[in-house]
């Protein structure tokens, strides 16, 4: 995937993460503008129009805007480095909070499902992720995210 595609697919990525609980915390909010302006892979990133439609996007269409995003995700080409820039950028994403909620591991194990990279290379990379990139429940195997979504803000 080109550059600038990946991009904005990277941060459709981010946002997917941060909604796909039903709450957007203000640490993951901060944690998305974090990375925009200091990651080099989202280096010249215009955010603010994408942040705002990929959440009304999610507003309107739920679980489906992730199915969606899944469906994509399992249609492109990506090499390794994106595969793990884009787990990365999850797990930032994930972790921001302080709140692991279980909806945010089945999206995790559900992107996961859909590259090529080996578990045991993100496991050596996130070792300290190590219990939310292995898939104890077999979240992975469903072809679909099945959580509804219904947006708020926390508090």
């Amino acid at each position: 995937m080109k550059n600038q595609e990946f991009k904005k697919f990277l941060f459709r990525s981010a946002v997917m993460t941060m909604a796909c609980d039903g709450h957007i915390a203000d640490e993951e909010v901060s944690e998305i503008e974090n990375m925009v302006l200091n990651e080099i892979y989202f280096m010249g990133l215009d955010y603010e129009d994408l942040l705002k439609d990929g959440l009304d996007n999610i507003k309107i269409k739920g679980k489906l805007a992730i199915n969606q995003y899944l469906q994509e995700l399992n249609s492109i080409e990506l090499n390794e480095h994106q595969e793990i820039l884009l787990i990365e950028v999850i797990l930032k994403i994930i972790e921001a909070d302080s709140k692991i909620q279980t909806a945010e591991i089945k999206f995790l194990q559900l992107v996961k499902s859909k590259l090529k990279i080996e578990e045991q290379t993100l496991i050596v990379k996130f070792p300290r992720q190590i219990d939310y990139l292995i898939d104890f429940n077999n979240y992975g195997f469903n072809d679909v995210f099945m959580e509804e979504i219904e947006l708020s803000k926390a508090k």
